[in-house]
């Protein structure tokens, strides 16, 4: 990253940078100068962390692109509008309307705590702003007060609509980066859950009791500090909030469920702001949406399910070869650890692996690094003996299931956690092939079979060479390592993993992973698929399942 504040060059032929006007963790914001429309621009540089690989490198530039031009499509004075997006010097930068005003955050530090009834009126507008993203389709992720710009007569506009997520989401894969901050984040995302419009009300909520009180609740000095309150603390009482607090503490709600909508909250909002008072809503006569939290971000066509069979282009995985396994991440590069807390109170909702990585303003970034997910597995490669039952089953039995999961064990003989929104009963396409179909296009498919192969790895090599998946982009085919169910040996032969994307039916791209290994005799293939964007949240959420799979004799 370049470390001048002033620079007169000319970016892609076009936009002439002069001045830098902001700097975080993700990159530089510049003020420029559009020579070909002849208007002041504000454009941002995209900056990822150092140490990634090419691979990783590359898919987050795409993503970058992908995520611009969603931003862009969102039309509302309260959203700061994108204007292009260009590719130089190997990454992406992001041309904006340039608002000449400072940050929530920085009025905050500098004027103090803002009255409840002028919190009330910002607030509303930022509402707004995220009622039209919603209702596009778009979530913002990253809500917090310097993240909101105050133009002259207190116009609230929102910044990294959609940028944010394309920087490093926890929907994406690979690298799982993900632009947020642990002291606004919802608990549904800090358990590792999908997030949903209500996601951002939360944060939307943490954002007035700052205004108020000048910092967020759960502001603490550790990151995972921040994270652990968030979960288990209720939200302080603020005297300062005056009318406002049943607001905020409704949008606090720990149950997304539950939370206050964008309509009821809207309605009090603009009453504070007018009147200085307050109706609160009847809760006898309030109707909430159904699964809010599960709500897919920057998907509209929730419920399509690409599914890898031949009607969609592609084979079913396991009409010939059931027990072939196949895996996730980068070749190589996204092999690295994944991170668990080991803190008996958060080790639900951090199983995915989170590292903090503080940014320019306060906040944090989220880095999670999905493990490998292969499919079935065989049992020793290159080998004519099968690998013994006891040394394919893990040492560890699991207990009773986490919060929103259950116990599920299937006539066939396996079991394992599912989260509860997932079917109580699996659809049988055949006895050897069952599919999980969760809300927003999620299919947990579970492939078994008597007789595997001598070699996971092996197998899935051969079958990514002829994958019949429409789009199809390899990223990794490799042993799985030491992740569940079954740690794997050093030549690939108790388990592998093969990762890789493809077009769904909707036009958008889907990620799967498929994990192959041997348990009790028989040949498992846990094959997970998600919409590219929701992902990594996927993927930490479904570890229970992961480890808690046991084979059926």
């Amino acid at each position: 990253m370049p470390n001048e504040t002033s620079s007169d060059r000319l970016l892609a032929r076009r936009y002439r940078l002069h001045t830098q006007v902001g700097r975080g963790g993700m990159g530089t914001v510049w003020q420029a100068f559009d020579e070909v429309l002849g208007r002041d621009v504000a454009v941002k540089e995209v900056i990822l962390p150092y140490g990634l690989s090419d691979e990783e490198r590359d898919l987050q530039h795409r993503r970058t692109f992908r995520e611009a031009r969603t931003a862009a499509r969102l039309a509302h004075p309260g959203v700061v509008t994108v204007y292009d997006v260009v590719e130089e010097d190997d990454r992406p930068w992001i041309v904006m309307e340039l608002i000449k005003s400072r940050s929530l955050d920085q009025v905050i530090k500098k004027d103090g705590a803002l009255p409840f009834q002028r919190a009330a009126a910002i607030g509303g507008q930022m509402l707004s702003a995220l009622h039209a993203a919603h209702e596009a389709g778009v979530l913002h992720r990253d809500v917090k007060p310097s993240n909101v710009l105050l133009a002259p007569g207190d116009r609230a506009v929102l910044t990294d609509f959609g940028i944010a997520t394309a920087t490093g989401d926890a929907t994406l894969t690979a690298t799982g980066l993900v632009m947020g901050s642990p002291a606004y984040i919802a608990p549904e995302r800090a358990r590792g859950k999908v997030a949903g419009p209500a996601s951002d009300l939360w944060s939307l909520g943490i954002t007035l009791y700052a205004m108020v009180e000048g910092r967020s609740p759960y502001d603490r000095p550790e990151p995972m500090a921040s994270l652990i309150a968030i979960i288990t603390d209720q939200v302080p009482h603020s005297e300062k909030a005056g009318p406002l607090w049943p607001v905020i503490q409704g949008l606090l709600d720990k149950n997304p469920e539950t939370r206050l909508t964008a309509m009821e909250a809207g309605r009090m909002l603009d009453e504070i702001a007018q009147n200085g008072t307050v109706t609160l809503p009847d809760s006898s006569t309030r109707t909430l949406p159904e699964s809010r939290v599960e709500e897919a971000s920057e998907l509209p066509q929730t419920g399509q399910v690409a599914r890898p069979e031949s009607g969609d282009g592609g084979l079913d995985l396991f009409d010939a070869q059931p027990t072939q396994a196949g895996g996730n991440g980068d070749r190589g590069g996204r092999a690295t650890a994944l991170v668990v807390a080991a803190i008996t109170l958060v080790t639900a909702l951090v199983v995915g692996g989170l590292i903090w990585m503080q940014s320019g303003d306060g906040g944090a970034e989220e880095k999670k690094t999905p493990d490998p997910v292969p499919t079935s597995q065989s049992t020793s490669q290159g080998a004519s003996t099968p690998a013994q039952p006891t040394s394919s089953t893990p040492s560890t039995t699991p207990s009773g299931p986490p919060e929103g999961f259950r116990a599920y064990t299937d006539p066939s003989g396996y079991s394992l956690f599912i989260p509860n929104d997932f079917p109580a009963e699996p659809e049988r396409s055949d006895p050897e092939n069952h599919y999980f179909r969760a809300p927003n296009g999620i299919t947990l498919q579970i492939g078994q079979t008597a007789s595997p192969g001598e070699s996971a790895l092996e197998d899935w090599k051969q079958m990514s060479r002829s994958s019949g998946f429409n789009g199809y982009e390899e990223l990794r085919v490799e042993k799985t390592g030491n992740h569940p169910p079954v740690p794997d040996t050093e030549d690939g032969s108790k388990s592998a993993d093969w990762e890789f994307t493809f077009a769904g039916n909707s036009g958008g791209r889907m990620h799967a992973l498929n994990r192959g290994f041997v348990m009790g005799g028989k040949g498992y293939a846990l094959f997970l698929m998600a919409p590219e964007s929701v992902w990594t949240e996927t993927w930490t959420r479904l570890q229970p399942s992961y480890g808690s799979f046991r084979g059926g004799s």
